[in-house]
């Protein structure tokens, strides 16, 4: 073994159980990783004010850019995953697909037009898809049940709500002074560092169950779940939700409120901002006060903040306080939905497959599908639709997320006889 794993296995105590400083470094690297990847995904989006006009694309061609990352992340959530469990190696597949989704990400700044574009997110999302629930399961091997949801909190925070907070200042920032070219090549630099970074310090997590012994059957043992079965359902709804506030916002804020691109930075770095805490709290607690507790009241506040986003007639305190509450599910929960709760309700030796499973079925017919619906109701309607379609969505969310059995380690122990 080289220096680098002698490093790695040393941070394992004699219990087997990853140390409490190993457990915060690989928190940190994997957030940080996870982090630029949603970066990546939503610069096309961030960028879109300035590309539609130069490309004379419709709202449909906006959604079938920002769908196709999203079918082809699914694949990649399913199949890197898949991949995961029968090899047992989580730790090279994420540092494979972290070199070729930075190096597509710097394709997308060649784009010659719509179809060249649509080729180059597609190749994205194909690289990037697998790597959040694959990170999940790497930390989540790592660090104990009863402090899984604070780890994957941090994950969360850092991942999905602290780095792609500097999207809009850095990305908007870049395509406005230089380029939304130029804005994508630069996107796509740190993907690369942070290969480097984990093939250094990350090592591969432990197996729990030797590959012969290990039961037949991917996706059918996991159908026969009920709790898989709901959570397609509400990963789907959040997924649609997720596409559509970070898919139309921009254009919303900028082409129906009025709004300037600068005043559309600000505005959704400050969402994210808080997001940065939401994303933190709501698997912090959902330890404490359950799974469905946490994805219930989450998208209760996001349902309130798009109304009060669809009644704020452009003033721009309501603007904020409505765009800063819509995004607390998707931003606050939807880690726990797409990856926690099925990869909790999945059998050890499915834990990635399903985490993989889940994401991959949201993707595909929420972010894959539904933003092209939304574009075509918005070419057809107006795109003043968006707050109204996305307030249903939270309802709807919040309804299935009901049927879900909890899976909170700390609730699952206290529920069962002494």
């Amino acid at each position: 073994m080289n220096s680098v794993g002698d490093a790695s296995q040393a941070a394992t105590d004699k219990a087997g159980l990853a140390s409490p400083r190993y457990q915060t470094l690989l928190v940190g690297l994997l957030g940080v990783n996870m982090g630029i990847v949603f970066l990546d995904r939503n610069a096309f989006n961030l960028l879109a004010p300035m590309i539609q006009p130069e490309f004379g694309l419709s709202n449909t061609q906006i959604g079938m850019i920002t769908g196709v990352l999203a079918a082809t992340w699914a694949l990649s959530s399913f199949g890197l995953n898949r991949l995961a469990d029968i090899t047992g190696k989580s730790k090279m597949l994420l540092i494979v697909a972290t070199v070729i989704f930075s190096l597509s990400s710097i394709s997308s700044g060649l784009a010659l037009g719509f179809l060249t574009l649509l080729a180059a997110r597609a190749l994205m999302g194909l690289a990037e898809g697998g790597l959040p629930p694959l990170s999940t399961h790497i930390v989540s091997s790592e660090v104990s049940p009863e402090r899984r949801g604070l780890a994957i909190g941090v994950l969360s925070t850092v991942g999905i709500n602290a780095i792609p907070m500097l999207g809009p200042i850095i990305i908007v920032g870049i395509g406005a002074l230089y380029g939304w070219r130029e804005a994508f090549w630069i996107a796509g630099i740190p993907g690369l560092i942070m290969a480097s970074l984990i093939w250094m310090f990350v090592r591969n997590p432990p197996q729990s169950i030797a590959k012969a012994d290990r039961p037949k059957g991917s996706v059918g043992p996991l159908l026969k779940l009920r709790n898989i079965r709901f959570t397609m359902s509400i990963a789907t709804l959040n997924m649609t939700f997720f596409a559509g506030f970070l898919g139309f916002m921009p254009l919303y804020l900028v082409n129906v409120l009025g709004l300037s691109n600068e005043m559309m930075g600000v505005i959704l770095t400050s969402q994210a901002a808080v997001g940065i805490g939401t994303g933190f709290l709501f698997p912090m607690l959902s330890d404490r006060v359950g799974r469905k507790a946490a994805i219930i009241a989450g998208y209760a506040i996001g349902a309130a903040g798009v109304l009060l986003l669809a009644l704020s007639d452009g003033a721009l305190p309501l603007v904020f306080a409505g765009t800063i509450l819509a995004g607390t599910g998707a931003m606050g929960t939807g880690i726990l939905i797409m990856v926690v709760v099925p990869g909790e309700s999945a059998p050890a030796h499915l834990k990635a497959t399903a985490m993989g499973f889940n994401a991959a079925v949201g993707e595909m017919l929420g972010a894959g599908a539904m933003p092209i619906v939304i574009g075509m109701f918005a070419d057809e309607f107006g795109l003043s639709i968006l707050p109204w379609f996305l307030a249903v969505v939270c309802v709807l969310l919040c309804l299935v997320t009901l049927g879900l059995r909890e899976t909170a380690p700390k609730l699952v122990a206290r529920a069962q006889p002494a």
